[in-house]
């Protein structure tokens, strides 16, 4: 197992190349301008979950509509501590599981989540990204638990 340089954990299994570019994309997390670059302009992203439940659920299409939600989300929590826990490459086709420590603006709740991620990617940028969280996670840190 490695730590790259950025303080990413990324186990040493899957395609080098790959591998390093996903650690990249996840350090441009941090940076929405800068991660949206790793996006093709078609990208299509599914977060999965209903929106009455979870509102950043639903289907999001280009730069654009990605780009504000990641301003959402950012607007609500703060990300930190990625860690890649597993990584599957298959060609031009992603799978991880990952986690992330996220502290609520609001309340500054902590939590370390675990997220999966499937990706395509096409000429080394996502074309289509699709997560799984669990989508009780922002009522819970936000202290809107029923």
């Amino acid at each position: 197992m490695s730590q790259t340089a950025n303080s990413i954990f990324v186990p040493n299994d899957a395609n080098i190349k790959t591998r390093e570019l996903i650690g990249e994309i996840l350090v441009s997390r941090a940076q929405p301008k800068k991660f949206i670059e790793y996006l093709h302009e078609d990208c299509v992203c599914h977060v999965i979950g209903a929106r009455h439940d979870y509102p950043f659920g639903g289907e999001y299409r280009g730069r654009e509509q990605i780009l504000g939600l990641l301003h959402r989300i950012d607007a609500e929590v703060e990300l930190t501590e990625h860690r890649i826990l597993n990584i599957v490459v298959d060609n031009d086709n992603v799978a991880l599981k990952r986690e992330t420590l996220v502290r609520h603006h609001g309340t500054a709740a902590v939590a370390k989540l675990t997220v999966a991620n499937l990706l395509r990617l096409r000429d080394g940028k996502i074309a289509d990204a699709y997560e799984y969280i669990d989508t009780g996670w922002l009522r819970r840190l936000s202290g809107d638990e029923d």
